[in-house]
């Protein structure tokens, strides 16, 4: 078969469509021709959707409700075997449609509810609202008002799950003409709007009409002449552009009403013609009947009492077809109902097969249910054994790493211990010697400030300035030092211009540098932010730049630069001083290394404040190194992330 075997609610609903009922002929023909090819071909699925489909045909174009149950207790049988439960749901509600339109809407009301059975999961929540609505309307069209009420509520608060506004609009809609029915006008006018949102919300233009409609005739009857004609000229207009005749006969007419009770005979009768021309083009006998009496009405008003009666035969004599025809029906629908009383024992024993069937699946289900419970216990037992070894095996491995971890950190302790020994050797041999010298020249003064000449006083007060100066730096890089090893220092990083640094450090050495005659070059032109702890690179580039001062002979230059490096900033303090020996080079940065180097003035140091630099470059997630040449000067680098790329090492 050329089209899928198993159906859905687009597929069903198609059947109701006006556009599907104008091919009669074809659609059963096609219908015929797929069950007569999957019988042939033995597909059992396809035949249970052909036989849906014959008995759809026959249920909602030729209205033999007779034929209709025949061939729909057919495709039941078929899908009762074959147990196929979303079949069967719409199996259901074509049937309950067939006692529907007989008039029987308890028996309508049964297989809607067998096919909520059927989608109990619900397995489609779509389908699910869809027959909700549908028990709400036979209930309300059986007198079931309270029913009605709380299946419609029911679409509404599993809507909020599914979130399908067709379904919801459908129930919103049906609500209004609940409360109309109850005589609460306001509520069953909000519920109206409600609807009609929801219906402009989905773009559905022909139900924005009837909702339209509707709203119009509620007005009339809450006395609102002005809301109900304008609601009924929004809604032709729309009816219009869908060129929905049968829409347009209505719409008109209601106008045309209006008009009439307003006793504005020439507009009333003028809309009344329209609404008759378009009801007989659509053929429908109910709207040329409304329009015959409201016309007969006007005449009468306008005293043309020739036309007035004129349209009051035209009016008795399809009053009397529109009985006939509906005595015709109601013949027909109690030969349908004997008809299908007949069918009622074998439906009726098809339901209980499948009730019966569904119970066995059930306990089934049930079984396997308690059958799968019994393996997991067992699954979970087998698991619990498993994870307690290998909680064990990992318990093991966390001892191991454990006493691993304590035998690393207590080699870290000694070799704490080994440095800070060593760091307080270089510092007790650092201080020494300028308080040795502080001593010297306080002694000098005190004993022979009378036999010394001016200069030499001023020599000696240069020099304590000097050994005082230096003594203040080591003091000073110790106490940093200090800091960031004890955990006092928070490297709490921050936007800052690094080029403003590398300006305000320049400007505040630039004095020192001038008593060695030595130029302090600034090459940096841009603004480069970087994220990072601005005291500690304040201090790193301080002792850098003391640095190059210190073993840059007078009238040397050092210079600072500035650039990008890929997602960092890179800056270089260049001196043109005496310069390093490798094996010099590869003692700096190291604590453990003994390191003395005096300045191109004596200047003494320790190293001390180039340890204290990589430790503060370090922790700001940055890298510190250098390039000397014996003779030729050195150049410090170190490398900080840019804003946006801080790394702050804790």
């Amino acid at each position: 078969m050329a089209q899928s075997e198993e159906m859905d609610l687009e597929w069903y609903e198609s059947f109701f469509l006006e556009s599907k009922k104008q091919s009669i002929e074809q659609t059963l023909t096609q219908a015929q021709s797929n069950l007569q090819e999957a019988a042939t071909q033995q597909n059992t699925l396809g035949e249970a959707k052909a036989l849906n489909e014959i008995g759809l045909v026959y249920l909602t174009q030729l209205y033999d409700y007779g034929k209709a149950i025949d061939y729909l207790i057919r495709a039941l049988a078929f899908e009762d075997s074959l147990d196929m439960k979303r079949n069967q749901i719409f199996t259901f509600l074509a049937i309950a449609q067939v006692y529907r339109e007989a008039g029987d809407y308890d028996k309508s009301a049964q297989f809607l509810n067998n096919a909520l059975g059927r989608n109990s999961s619900p397995q489609d929540a779509a389908v699910h609202a869809y027959i909700l609505n549908k028990l709400g309307e036979v209930n309300a069209m059986n007198g079931k008002n309270e029913d009605a009420f709380d299946n419609y509520v029911a679409v509404l608060d599993f809507n909020d799950e599914i979130e399908n506004p067709n379904a919801e609009a459908l129930a919103l809609f049906n609500l209004a003409h609940h409360y109309t029915t109850q005589g609460n006008y306001e509520e069953a006018l909000t519920h109206h709007k409600q609807a009609l949102a929801m219906r402009r919300k989905t773009g559905d233009k022909k139900a924005e009409a009837v909702s339209l409609n509707d709203i119009g005739l509620l007005y009339s009857l809450m006395k609102n002449g002005d809301k109900a004609l304008a609601n009924h000229v929004v809604a032709l207009e729309i009816r219009q552009r869908l060129k929905d005749k049968r829409g347009e006969a209505q719409s008109y007419n209601n106008i045309g009403a209006l008009y009439y009770e307003q006793k504005n005979f020439q507009r009333a009768a003028a809309n009344l013609q329209l609404a008759l021309a378009a009801a007989r083009e659509a053929g429908d006998q109910a709207e040329i009947r409304k329009s015959y009496e409201f016309l007969s009405g006007c005449y009468e008003g306008v005293r043309d009492y020739k036309k007035a009666l004129e349209y009051k035969n035209l009016f008795f004599a399809i009053n009397d077809l529109i009985q006939g025809d509906k005595n015709d029906q109601d013949l027909m629908k109690k030969q349908s109902l004997y008809d299908i009383g007949q069918k009622e024992a074998e439906i009726g024993k098809l339901v209980e097969t499948s009730e019966e069937r569904e119970k066995d699946l059930q306990n089934e289900r049930r079984f396997r249910n308690i059958l799968v419970i019994v393996i997991a216990l067992i699954l979970i037992i087998v698991a619990l054994i498993v994870y307690f070894y290998i909680l064990q095996q990992r318990s093991n491995r966390v001892l191991q790493q454990a006493h691993e971890r304590v035998n690393k950190q207590n080699l870290e302790l000694q070799e704490l211990n080994a440095t800070k020994d060593k760091f307080f050797s270089i510092i007790s041999h650092d201080l020494k010697g300028p308080l040795n010298s502080l001593t010297s020249f306080s002694g000098l003064l005190i004993n022979h400030t009378e036999s010394l000449s001016k200069e030499e006083i001023q020599m000696f007060a240069r020099d304590f300035d000097k050994t005082l100066k230096n003594l203040f730096a080591l003091l000073e890089n110790l106490l940093e030092w200090s800091r960031s090893q004890t955990g006092n220092i928070e490297f709490k990083p921050e936007p800052f211009d690094l080029g403003m640094v590398l300006e305000e450090n320049r400007q505040l050495l630039k004095a020192q540098a001038e008593n060695k005659k030595i130029t302090i070059v600034n090459e940096n032109t841009e603004s480069l932010i970087v994220h990072a702890h601005q005291n500690s690179v304040n201090t790193v580039v301080r002792n850098l730049i003391s640095n190059a001062i210190k073993f840059t002979p007078d009238e040397g230059t050092i210079t600072l630069k500035l650039k990008r490096n890929g997602a960092d900033v890179m800056v270089s303090v260049t001196d043109t001083g005496v310069g390093m020996s490798e094996v010099v080079v590869n003692k700096l940065f190291r604590l453990d290394a003994k390191l003395t180097t005096k300045g191109t003035a004596n200047e003494k140091g320790t190293g001390l404040g180039l340890i204290l630099c990589k430790e503060f470059i370090e922790k700001n997630g940055g890298r510190i190194w250098v390039k000397s040449v014996e003779g030729e000067g050195s150049v410090f680098y170190f490398l900080l992330p840019m804003e946006g790329q801080a790394n702050i090492v804790e």
